[in-house]
């Protein structure tokens, strides 16, 4: 699973994206990704004990949580 909160921490702490890449095994299109989506939804560090990786994975890429829930799209032609 990707590291989100530790992404957004280091990304808060002033670190360059190459070292936040290199320490989270994420590459660094990745990291600007997810520091671009958690921008413009506001999310911002400090961070609570809620919002996990889970947590801010679904709230950065909501589509995904649909797709990996276990229900298909439904079949009108039947």
């Amino acid at each position: 699973m990707i590291q989100y909160r530790k992404i957004l921490e280091m990304a808060q702490e002033g670190l360059s994206l190459r070292t936040v890449s290199a320490s989270t095994g994420h590459g660094r299109p990745k990291v600007t990704e997810i520091l671009q989506l958690a921008k413009e939804k506001g999310l911002e560090c400090p961070l609570t004990e809620e919002m996990d990786d889970h947590w801010i994975e679904e709230f950065l890429y909501p589509y995904k949580a649909i797709e990996n829930s276990g229900y298909g799209m439904i079949d009108f032609e039947l």
